[in-house]
């Protein structure tokens, strides 16, 4: 009896403990269910940074402030490129002047306050006479470099590309007597040691991009992600399709091959070339003159192909009208729209969500799996990096759980696909229904990079699936 009576407290102790273990061990058990939201290709215009058509701003520096400031303090505050044009012809005979750096200070501080992204060109010359508006001499263009670029570097945040070595007809590195590959090289040497490593310089040609920096090709991935020259120079190209040769951009088809490893090359071989390179450095411009080679059909291939990721959007309006009266003839959702606003929705990168899921854990205690697929059907990548998060906001509290997605963006190649992924430790987070959101920002900026999705947007960004977390596998139908 006093056994019986022993082996019934034991085993209503063991119960007990086993009953507490199980009690504790499913108390941070978690059972989901993820439930996508349907994300459809959107095909509006997306204000996002970096891409697309830019404005072109001329200011003539002096020592008087005579600058529009009301003008530029007055544009609507949103993501935008600007081309800012900075004639230096006052000071072509003298060092610039404390007043004429103070207002150049103004200047890029108004336009710091606009949330644009500045695309900015140093030149003397508007009337396409460089050699008569210039300076005579190299040393006062290397003096005038050593001026302004330090004001130019206090807005590094804001200043996306630095165009040019300041020489040239409208800056366009031709038409000078500077424009010897001696001088230019010294000219983009001094410059390159100036200029703040976030802000990205560009030459006009491909040719000179060899030239400038000693290299045949284009740097592989790996080395392209360094600080030197070939690094980060691109290009800009003020006579894009313009002729077969863009304007003397590319070597005449029917011309010898240059002897010269660094020289000009036919059309087909530099829009290869470009293709490499852009894959890291952006490249843009202005096309022009009314041709077959910039008909819509042809002009889209040459711009995805060369991965150009912003265009002059009031330059040359005779192109830009032909293509307004075109039509997108692919298949797709863009079927039908007009070419100008196509080519504008895909200047740059465009990323499209394609898909998401979230995966439970195969063993208990292990993590769930958040896995999304982007998409970018735009004609370049991006070249700065972006903060990617992943955002679980609870629909019955106000909880919020924001998880940073360890990815750089800038490989996600036009016509390529990318899998963000993320674990989800459940016990981590209350039982309850959440809505996921992807966000995608630009730290330099604050600003926001849309999806191309028809899909709710937050203020956590797009809202692409529901979520539940429970204690038991047990759930709404």
């Amino acid at each position: 009896m006093r056994f019986r009576k022993q082996f019934v407290s034991f085993f209503m102790v063991l119960c007990i403990i086993l009953s507490t273990g199980y009690f504790l061990s499913t108390a941070k058990l978690r059972f989901i269910r993820y439930t996508p939201m349907p994300c459809p290709e959107s095909t509006e215009e997306l204000s996002n940074p970096y891409i697309g058509w830019y404005q072109v701003q001329r200011y003539l520096l002096s020592d008087t402030l005579s600058f529009d400031l009301d003008m530029i303090t007055g544009l609507e505050q949103k993501p935008g490129l600007v081309l800012l044009e900075i004639n230096l012809q006052n000071y072509a005979d003298c060092p610039v002047t404390s007043a004429g750096l103070q207002n150049l200070d103004t200047l890029f501080h108004c336009w710091e306050t606009t949330r644009k992204q500045l695309i900015v060109r140093f030149l003397y010359d508007w009337d396409g006479d460089a050699r008569a508006q210039e300076p005579e001499e190299l040393s006062l263009i290397l003096e005038h470099m050593s001026q302004t670029v330090p004001v130019l570097n206090r807005y590094s945040d804001s200043v996306y590309i630095l165009q040019g070595i300041f020489i040239g007809s409208w800056g366009e590195m031709h038409g000078s007597n500077h424009a010897n590959e001696e001088d230019m090289r010294t000219l983009m040497q001094h410059l390159n040691t100036l200029v703040s490593p976030d802000i990205f310089l560009a030459v006009r040609t491909p040719e000179q991009w060899r030239s400038m920096t000693g290299q045949t090709e284009p740097l592989s991935a790996g080395q392209a992600s360094g600080h030197s020259l070939a690094a980060r120079l691109g290009l800009f190209n003020d006579g894009m399709l313009g002729s077969e040769t863009d304007l003397n951009t590319y070597q005449e088809s029917s011309s010898d091959h240059t002897s010269n490893a660094t020289g000009k090359r036919s059309r087909e071989e530099e829009i290869r070339f470009q293709s490499l390179l852009c894959d890291s450095v952006p490249n843009g411009g202005e096309v022009i003159i009314d041709n077959p080679h910039n008909d819509f059909a042809p002009a889209v291939t040459y711009l995805r192909d060369a991965h150009v990721s912003y265009l002059n959007g009031s330059y040359d309006e005779a192109v830009l009208s032909k293509w307004q009266a075109d039509r997108y003839r692919g298949e797709g959702p863009f079927q039908g729209m007009n070419g100008r606003d196509y080519i504008g929705r895909h200047l740059g990168y465009r990323y499209v969500l394609r898909s998401s899921d979230c995966t439970s854990p195969d063993l208990p205690g292990e993590a769930a799996q958040f896995s999304a697929i982007l998409e970018n059907v735009g004609f370049s990548g991006s070249y700065v990096p972006f903060e990617l998060s992943l955002s679980l906001v609870a629909v019955e509290r106000k909880n919020v759980y924001t998880i940073p997605l360890q990815t750089d963006i800038r490989s996600l190649s036009p016509g390529t696909q990318l899998m963000l992924s993320a674990p989800l430790e459940l016990p981590d987070y209350m039982t309850g229904t959440y809505q996921l959101c992807l966000k995608i920002t630009d730290p330099a900026t604050g600003c926001e990079v849309r999806l191309a999705n028809d899909t709710a947007h937050t203020a956590y960004g797009h809202a692409i699936g529901n979520l539940e977390i429970r204690s038991f596998p047990k759930f709404s139908q």
